[in-house]
Order: structure tokens, then C-alpha cells, then sequence
């Protein structure tokens, strides 16, 4: 199937797009990645009383990497994708289990015909009262849709589906019902949160509140003691005061369960002896190298340095700057160095001195290894053939249009503009850069066959490539193991917080924090790999102090937990902090309280009475709900809220606020007119609001009443 390749690109990107909208609604965080599962446990989770295994969930992983793998022409994944893939496989889980039950609850189904249309269109609704039932759903559109025209190609799409029954597409098969699976979930979503939607109408009372606090604005003068001027031993309370907060107030204590803790880190660093050995092995390799010759250069590179031969042609201004002089004017046979860069230690001579052109202008067709199968004969074949009708007079561009697997410039034929050395892989950089303008000619790269045509060429400069021997400076297993030793003294002698604390100031370490850190968070700054330490925070006591966890061969970190919050309501003691500052707040409004109440005694004019007292009297004018700034004050959302409804010109009680206490008196009020019918733009606004949210605040409505219990950091990490 030749525009097969063509199809996944199309389908690719727009998928993405639509599996990060269908996900969009159900952000939970980020997860962490699986490894060998434990057998301790069968569920990985429980969502709605309902277990899911460890096998399903391994199954689901597999499946979704899978169509990565597919949608990536069977490349192999990089670590990033992996982890895309294991947090994804857990978002999609707990949706997709939540909202099954949903829809087996209302009875919400998509039949056979249903996705038929969706995924066909219906030619006959196009005639008649829905011209939109026409059209198959945009990711199938995207996938048979001329990209010049924004046409659909009907043949190329049903020859597309008749063919997944052959065995030799069973891999794209596999690819297509899981996009299939994505338009049904989709869909299925869409009925459901369109019902939540029709529930969300405006009341009258809703009308009323949204015209009347848009619309009204107050101006008010005020007086305002903050909580600073009580000094903290001008108050006193009791532990049964801290109580009674803590009861009036446990809602807003609830939290989800959490670790904090401070840890070390033993960088390891190469020694002196280390830095001495490389420049030592660097200038030992000196005479052999410079015995090299000719095409020996690049093969005793490559066997002898830490860093492959460099195949680019450098122009004089290209080459770095600490060789640049000593090597562009040198013959081949002069080394230079041994010579320090960064954590290495470097040789380098000339090497291979040409006149080449210092850019080119090439188009290009991309013959992709993916769209053949990776059958190498028939892409040659099909490139000679190419390359003869071009030869005899053909369209490159609409060629280019027609068989080329490079998304990003087949439309403009093959257009990569103007390019200097070094921006394109080796082989296609030579065939620009070795050929002549006007060429024609093939290169394989790791993306397939391009046949080239080279536009135009800059004027030819010198170049040359450098050949460097590269040592890099390592830490060897003799210092390896002496930092190992450090912290294995280290640890010996932290048996809890306050040894901790001791020996880090004795080993001259800075303890870093990692605070509140959830059971699945993915990323801790200054940890490459986080989960195994997670996993002991979650399982060690408070004050404990963790085992040596490495990092590679690059260092070793010491843990000590100092805080553990679990799911529900913090206990007093682990925010009797929070607490304390909140009751002096209460206690200091009390007195403030009283204090104006004895000041204000019998005053009736709060302007006057600021003159006769020498007293600052504050000014808000056109104030409104939407903005609860009080200028010179700051945010004041009670004072503001109050001062709506307090009645103009009488001085109100003193309220407490968030900077102090306050006296209000409301010199003004605007109110808006009132109608005996909401204007129907208000009404559509406020109910587009309301819908705006629905989405999120149901399905965080059903995930909040799932109870969801995430079992994989016991599961799946030793």
C-alpha cells in the first residue's frame, strides 16, 4: 500500500491532539513508570470497589505503546516517550474506569451504525436536512484529505479499509482499532457531558445575583487597625482555644497524603590523579596518532577516542576557537596538544583540506523505509525510476507532492532551502555538498532514500575536517569508591534528624528539601531517579534516616523523613503552627475590636471624626465584587462583599478582614436598573459559563467519589 506512510503521518499528529483533548478534562498529575512487578499485591488499583490486576493493567501499557511504536514506523521509543506512555496507561485507566460505570448506569452505547457513520460519513445526509453527518470524523478526514486541496479522497480511504483484512496489514490493523476505539470514547464522552451540559440552565435567582453583582459598585470610608499594631505578648490563649479552631475549621485542614524530606547528595567528582591520568593517556596516544595517515585517520579515531570522528567540514570561523589558529594553516601531520576542553583532554590535527561550497540550496523526495516494509530493493528500484522521469522533463514538485514521505516540505516539492555543513545527517550532507549544481542524485540515510536535486551552490571556501582524540576526564572506581565510603561513614552516624543535621554540617553539605511529595509524583529536582526513594519514604517512619540510594556512578544521596501527611484531615499537631498564627489572628482582632468600638463610641461622621483625631480616614471608590482590591490595603474580598449591602451613610460594626480590623461607612451606591427581563446576551453568557466548567467539575465530581486507590509504587518498584 504506497500512500501508507502518508496516512500514519496524517493520522499522527492528529490523533495526539485528540487523545490530548479527551484527556485535557481528566488531568490527575503526573505518574511514575513501571518496572518488574511485586507479587505481594493483585490490584494495581481499586476505582469504584473495582480491582484492576496487574495483568490488565500491563496489557493496557503494552497496548498504548504499541501504537506509539506503530505511529512511529516501528522506531524504537526513547526513555521520555516510556514515561509518557506508563503515566498515560495510568490517566486512561482511572477515566476510562470511572466513566464506564457512567455510562453503564444511563445506558449510554455507540452502536454499529453510529460508528460506521463517524467513521465514513454518511453520503446521504449530505443531501438532506445534515449536511455535517457527510463527513467522517475529522481524524479519518485528516488521514484520506488531499493536504493541497483539503479534499477527501473516498477511494483511497475505502481502499484503505478493505485492505486491513489482509494478514499483510495486521499490523495496521492493530493501529486503526485503537484509533477506532479512541472516535468511540470520544463519542461516548460527548453524550455523556452533553446530558451533564442540559442540566447546567441559569435560575431566575441566578439572573438576578449575576445582573446585580456585575452592575452594583460602592464608594466607602474606612478605618482600619491592622493585626500588627498587638505585639504577640499583648495576647494570650490555651490549648483548648487551638482546639476549638481546629474543630470550627477542620475542612479547611483536609489533605492528601504526602512526604517531606531533606537529603544529601555525595557528588562524585574525578580527582587530581584522575585529571592526571587522562592528560597523561592523551599525550602517551600523541606519537601513535601522529603516525596516522590518510583514511587511517578517522578509523584510529574511532577505535582510540572517547568520541567518534567527526565526518563535518569545518570552514577557518567554524573551527573552536583555542585550536582554530594552530590547526586551519597546519599540515596534516602536526598535532596539537594534549590541550584541556571543559572535562576532557584533546589531540587534533587537520585532516582531509577541501574547496567546498560554503551552502546549498537542495529539494528533496523522501522514499521512507517504514512505507516499504523496509524492503531496501523496491525503494531503490522505485528511486531509479523516479529519478529517470525527472531526468526526461518530469515535475520534481508534483512528484515530490505525490511519493515523498517528508511531511514538512513535500507540498512546496521538496524545498529545503538554503542549508550550510553540518545541519543535515552525513550522507545526505555529502551528496549536497560533494555533487555539483544542477545534480541529480540519490543518498540513504536513516530515514530512507532521498533523491536530490541541487539548486543552486554558495561560492566554494577552504574547509577541512579535524580529527580529535577525545579523553574525557572520569572518575575512576578508586574514587568511585572513596566517595562511596564517605557516605557509607556518613550514614553510619545519622540515626535520625538531629544526627542528620550534624553530619551534614561536619561533611560540609547543604541539606536540599523535597517537600510534600505525592506517592506518584514523577520528578523530585536534584534526583535522576526518584521512585526508589519515594518508595522509602512512604514506607519509613518519621525521623528515620534512609540507606545509601545511588544515582548512577555520579552520587549518592542520604535521606531523613521529617514529615508524613496520609489521606483525610491533618492531625493538630502537624499544623499546630498554622493554628497558632490563626488564633493570634482572632485573639488581636478581639482586642482591635474593642479598641474601636471604645474609639468610635457616639461617632456618627468618620471623615470628622479622622480630622478631629488626626486619625487616617481610607477612600474606596467604585468598588465592585469582580475586583475586592481596597486601595492602600490590599485584597479585602469580606470588606468589599459587605460594604454591597451595607446601608449608606451609618458607620458599620467593626469587621475583621484579612490585614486588620475595619470600620466602614458607605458613601454611595450604584445599583443597576431593574428589568423585568434579563437581557437574553446575559443569559447565554452566564450560561456558557456555567457549561464552560461542567466537564471538569463532573468528572472531578465522579473521580472524587471513585475513591481511587494507586497501588503501583508498592506493585512495581523494589
Amino acid at each position: 500500500m504506497a500512500t501508507l506512510q502518508n496516512i500514519r503521518n496524517k493520522a499522527g499528529l492528529l490523533i495526539a491532539v485528540v487523545i490530548g483533548l479527551a484527556l485535557f478534562a481528566f488531568i490527575l498529575g503526573d505518574l511514575m513508570g513501571s518496572g518488574a512487578p511485586t507479587l505481594g499485591k493483585k490490584a494495581v488499583a481499586e476505582i469504584n470497589g473495582k480491582a484492576v490486576g496487574v495483568q490488565d493493567y500491563l496489557n493496557r501499557e503494552k497496548s498504548l505503546r504499541e501504537f506509539y511504536q506503530l505511529n512511529a514506523g516501528g522506531q524504537s521509543l526513547d526513555s521520555e516517550i516510556e514515561q509518557q506512555i506508563q503515566q498515560e496507561t495510568w490517566r486512561r485507566l482511572v477515566r476510562e474506569t470511572i466513566m464506564d460505570q457512567a455510562y453503564q448506569k444511563l445506558g449510554i452505547y455507540v452502536s454499529a451504525d453510529e460508528l460506521k457513520t463517524m467513521v465514513t460519513g454518511d453520503q446521504t445526509m449530505g443531501l438532506s436536512r445534515n449536511p455535517a453527518m457527510n463527513e467522517p470524523h475529522p481524524i479519518v478526514r485528516q488521514m484520506f484529505s488531499n493536504p493541497e486541496t483539503g479534499q477527501l479522497n473516498r477511494s483511497v480511504m475505502t481502499n484503505y479499509f478493505n485492505a486491513l483484512d489482509n494478514p499483510q496489514f495486521a499490523q495496521e490493523k492493530k493501529r486503526w482499532l485503537f484509533i477506532e476505539k479512541e472516535i468511540v470514547d470520544e463519542k461516548m464522552n460527548q453524550k455523556y457531558f452533553s446530558m451533564v451540559r442540559k442540566g447546567f440552565q441559569p435560575s431566575s435567582l441566578d439572573l438576578k445575583d449575576y445582573v446585580t453583582e456585575t452592575g452594583k459598585s460602592t464608594d466607602f470610608s474606612f478605618i482600619s487597625k491592622s493585626f500588627s499594631e498587638v505585639a504577640d505578648e499583648d495576647i494570650s490563649f490555651t490549648e483548648s482555644d487551638l482546639k476549638q479552631y481546629y474543630k470550627q475549621n477542620k475542612e479547611s485542614f483536609k489533605q492528601v497524603a504526602s512526604r517531606t524530606f531533606q537529603y544529601v547528595v555525595f557528588e562524585v567528582e574525578p580527582s587530581e590523579k584522575d585529571v592526571e591520568n587522562a592528560r597523561y593517556w592523551t599525550s602517551q596516544t600523541r606519537a601513535e596518532f601522529s603516525r596516522a595517515s590518510g583514511d587511517e585517520v578517522p578509523r584510529y579515531v574511532n577505535g582510540t577516542s572517547d568520541e567518534p570522528f567527526d565526518t563535518r567540514f569545518y570552514t577557518y570561523e567554524e573551527i573552536p576557537a583555542i585550536i582554530r589558529d594552530s590547526v586551519f594553516n597546519a599540515s596534516d601531520e602536526l598535532i596539537f596538544g594534549p590541550f584541556r576542553d571543559e572535562e576532557a583532554f584533546k589531540l587534533a590535527r587537520a585532516h582531509n583540506v577541501q574547496m567546498r561550497p560554503d551552502s546549498v540550496r537542495v529539494r528533496h523526495i523522501l522514499l521512507s523505509f517504514q512505507a516499504f516494509g523496509g524492503n531496501r530493493e523496491a525503494i531503490s528500484n522505485l528511486a531509479d525510476s523516479l529519478k529517470g522521469v525527472i531526468q526526461n522533463g518530469g515535475s520534481f514538485n508534483q512528484i515530490a507532492l505525490e511519493y515523498s514521505a517528508d511531511e514538512s516540505n513535500r507540498a512546496i516539492g521538496g524545498d529545503l532551502g538554503w542549508f550550510t555543513e553540518g545541519n543535515m545527517v552525513t550522507e545526505f550532507n555529502n551528496a549536497c555538498f560533494e555533487n555539483r549544481s544542477g545534480d541529480l542524485v540519490t543518498a540513504e540515510t536513516q530515514f530512507g532514500t532521498h533523491i536530490i536535486r541541487i539548486e543552486d551552490q554558495g561560492r566554494p571556501v577552504r574547509k577541512m575536517q579535524v580529527a580529535t582524540i577525545v579523553r574525557n576526564i572520569y572518575a575512576s572506581d578508586e574514587t568511585n569508591q572513596d566517595y562511596y565510603n564517605r557516605a557509607v561513614k556518613f550514614r553510619a552516624k545519622s540515626t535520625d534528624l538531629e544526627k542528620f543535621t550534624e553530619q551534614a554540617r561536619e561533611f560540609g553539605l547543604d541539606p536540599r528539601f523535597a517537600p510534600n511529595i505525592s506517592k506518584d509524583q514523577q520528578t523530585i529536582p536534584g534526583i535522576e531517579e526518584p521512585v526508589r526513594i519515594t518508595k522509602w519514604a512512604y514506607s519509613a517512619d518519621v525521623n528515620s534516616v534512609s540507606n545509601i540510594f545511588s544515582q548512577g556512578d555520579e552520587k549518592y544521596i542520604i535521606a531523613v523523613l521529617t514529615e508524613a501527611k496520609e489521606d483525610g484531615y491533618a492531625e493538630i499537631n502537624q499544623i499546630r503552627a498554622q493554628i497558632e498564627l490563626a488564633v493570634k489572628k482572632e485573639k488581636k482582632a478581639e482586642k482591635l475590636v474593642e479598641l474601636l468600638n471604645e474609639e468610635l463610641s457616639g461617632v456618627s461622621d468618620l471623615s470628622q471624626y479622622g480630622i478631629d483625631n488626626n486619625e487616617i480616614v481610607g477612600e474606596a471608590t467604585q468598588v465592585k465584587f469582580a475586583n475586592t482590591y481596597v486601595s492602600g490595603v490590599g485584597l479585602e474580598p469580606y470588606i468589599v462583599g459587605a460594604s454591597m449591602y451595607l446601608p449608606v451613610d451609618q458607620i458599620s460594626e467593626p469587621m475583621i478582614g484579612e490585614s486588620g480590623v475595619f470600620v466602614v461607612a458607605v458613601t454611595n451606591r450604584t445599583e443597576p436598573p431593574v428589568e423585568e427581563t434579563v437581557d437574553p446576551a446575559i443569559k447565554s453568557r452566564l450560561k456558557y459559563s456555567m457549561e464552560s466548567r461542567s466537564n471538569y467539575e463532573a468528572y472531578n465530581a465522579l473521580l472524587d467519589a471513585a475513591n481511587v486507590e494507586d497501588n503501583r509504587l508498592e506493585l512495581f518498584y523494589n
